[in-house]
């Protein structure tokens, strides 16, 4: 009985000792990071990471003693870490989705699908790539929000500035209009454009002019099309 009581001291001694080293540790580790240098959010995601490492750690010390003390007590530890197992088995299941993410940024980067700068449509959403890590794409829409969208979970991409793009404009013309004039204004329009040389070094190919495309209830519609080194589709 005695023997059981002294192992229980020491192991709660033993807990409590590691306790304060990690605490000692995550302390000292914290004076260096604030004298770092960094500052703003890097700062902030850094110190989030750091305290919740030493909340964990500190949890796995606790739950580890508790079970020594139990054993000790002669308390049946065994279905305990029948649950641990079965907690164990569920954090094994839910990282699925996160090796998934990583595997699906690995296939981005090495087939080179996308790169920074260029214009997606990925699902609803359409936006300029920020950022890309291994976890998550990070796309800007044109409203200024920023979409973090999980690898895993891309499907179908549209790229809209891979290579080239195409510019689809579209016009809308009275119909008393002469639909003559309107083509030869808009011929004479597109010329003028091509001599323009900071456009012109944007353009692949010469635009083209579509009349009669379509109809509303006020207007016929003329397109002009073209290709370009930037996306730049308009209506």
């Amino acid at each position: 009985m005695l023997d059981s009581v002294l192992r229980i001291g020491l192991s709660i001694l033993l807990g409590a000792g590691c306790i304060i080293a990690l605490q000692v540790s995550m302390r000292a580790g914290e004076k260096r990071l604030k004298k770092s240098g960094l500052h703003g959010e890097r700062l902030k995601r850094l110190t989030t990471l750091w305290q919740a490492g030493r909340s964990i750690g500190q949890l796995i010390i606790i739950l580890v003693t508790s079970l020594m003390v139990l054993h000790e007590l002669g308390v049946n530890i065994l279905p305990v870490l029948a649950s641990a197992g079965v907690i164990g088995l569920a954090f094994s299941l839910g990282s699925q989705t996160v090796i998934k993410d990583y595997l699906g940024g690995i296939l981005i980067l090495t087939e080179n699908q996308f790169t920074i700068g260029d214009v997606l449509t990925i699902g609803n959403l359409t936006g300029t790539v920020e950022h890309i890590t291994l976890r998550a794409t990070y796309l800007r829409d044109t409203e200024g929000k920023l979409h973090l969208i999980p690898n895993g979970d891309i499907r179908t991409v549209s790229n809209l500035t891979t290579q080239w793009a195409q510019v689809v404009i579209t016009l809308n013309v009275d119909y008393e209009a002469d639909m003559g004039q309107v083509l030869h204004a808009l011929d004479e329009a597109s010329k003028a454009l091509q001599s323009d040389q900071e456009v012109a070094s944007e353009l692949i190919e010469a635009p083209s002019t579509f009349g009669w495309t379509g109809f509303t209830d006020w207007a016929v519609q003329v397109q002009i099309t073209t290709r370009t080194s930037q996306a730049c589709n308009g209506q």
